[in-house]
């Protein structure tokens, strides 16, 4: 009897041209920070502790070992081998030999510590519920801060030598005229969740957040308007390495603006969620869900633009799933593994003819991962049915 193959079709396309290219991280839990600590040396922190770190520009990662197994959400760097990390738990995890070892150092907090910033001595570190901290130590200890609201907040920055601003959920803006110490409420006019800001001067910044939104301010925050973002989709993070705005998000979106009030499209490779991203000398790394690693800039290892208008079908029916390739070219030049949700292999698959079918697998929730010319190309969920 024929099986029936009409249910939880997912499509996997290669974007033609993409000005982001797909690199290799090792690991398919989602990732939900990145920092630059130059041009070529790069941490990456995600979901379950997990943390990694490149040394050619985000062409390729290695794992390290963190020693804490919750999600770490902020990486920052105090100096050249001395690093914190910001982490759910009110944790913050301390290196000073460049990465290679951590150690634990409670915040005095349970939240959640979401974004962290710094200014001269001054550390703090916002999160859920309205948590602020604030160290004057470098993170060695802290001090809870009155912040005025329960809502969570995502991002904070230094705007000057006493000047801070914090985001957060429902359109919530804060600002501390006081080093950090007091905080009083900024209007938005907006309900939407807000991820994150940035400012390149004492006065001139952006918010972005979901449904597309993108705030502008030209007097240190005390107004804000809103800014065409060209998107709908919820943006979670911005950077401005001087001369260009960059923007990502849902859909694996990633925006560009030389001016923050204009912004235009970037071709990305995959529609993965966007979390965080970073341009420094010319490179830029985005990361997101799924392990997915994102890269812009010649050189290194990343995969070349895919020129395909087509791509792979996933196909799931009663105790089979079935690959389809509709490109002859793609035949026989994609290799695929499938992982659970852990981002352990269960199934290695080979390369892909025109039609592979997958039986025998417990019904649950997978990643298929597909490699071409030994780097990632794709990663896409689907479900196995008994």
């Amino acid at each position: 009897m024929r099986t029936r193959l009409t249910l939880a079709t997912a499509a996997i396309s290669f974007a033609a041209a993409a000005q982001w290219t797909s690199v290799p991280s090792g690991t398919t839990t989602l990732l939900e920070a990145v920092h630059a600590i130059d041009a070529q040396h790069l941490l990456a922190s995600g979901k379950d502790g997990v943390l990694f770190r490149s040394t050619d520009a985000g062409s390729s990662w290695q794992p390290l070992v963190s020693g804490y197994g919750d999600d770490i959400n902020e990486v920052m760097q105090l100096s050249t081998q001395e690093f914190l990390l910001f982490a759910d738990g009110g944790m913050v995890i301390h290196s000073t030999d460049g990465g290679n070892t951590w150690d634990n150092a409670p915040a005095g907090t349970s939240s959640e510590l979401v974004g962290a910033a710094r200014q001269s001595g001054v550390i703090i570190a916002v999160g859920e519920e309205g948590t602020i901290v604030r160290s004057a130590s470098a993170g060695a200890t802290w001090s809870t801060m009155t912040s005025g609201t329960v809502q969570d907040l995502q991002a904070v920055q230094a705007l000057g030598a006493q000047d801070w601003f914090a985001v957060g959920k429902n359109g919530t803006a804060l600002r501390s005229s006081d080093d950090g110490f007091t905080w009083t409420s900024i209007a938005t006019s907006t309900t939407a969740d807000l991820n994150d800001l940035r400012f390149t001067d004492a006065n001139n910044g952006l918010i972005c957040g979901d449904e597309g939104v993108l705030l502008r301010t030209t007097d240190g925050g005390t107004q804000w308007t809103a800014v065409n973002s060209g998107t709908g989709l919820e943006l979670n993070a911005l950077w401005n390495d001087g001369a260009t705005w960059y923007t990502c998000g849902v859909g694996g979106t990633v925006r560009t603006s030389s001016n923050g009030t204009s912004w235009t499209a970037m071709t990305t490779p995959l529609t993965t969620e966007l979390r965080d991203i970073v341009v420094s000398g010319g490179t830029g790394v985005a990361v997101g869900d799924l392990g997915t690693v994102f890269r812009l800039g010649a050189g290194g290892t990343a995969i070349a633009d895919d020129p395909f208008q087509h791509g792979v079908q996933l196909r799931s029916g009663r105790g089979v799933v079935v690959i389809l390739v509709d490109d002859v070219d793609l035949i026989d030049h994609l290799h695929a593994s499938v992982l659970d949700m852990q981002g352990r292999v269960v199934r290695q698959l080979g390369a892909l003819g025109a039609t592979t079918e997958l039986r025998d697998l417990a019904p649950g929730t997978y990643v298929l991962h597909l490699t071409r010319e030994g780097h990632s190309a794709a990663a896409r969920p689907f479900v196995a049915m008994p």
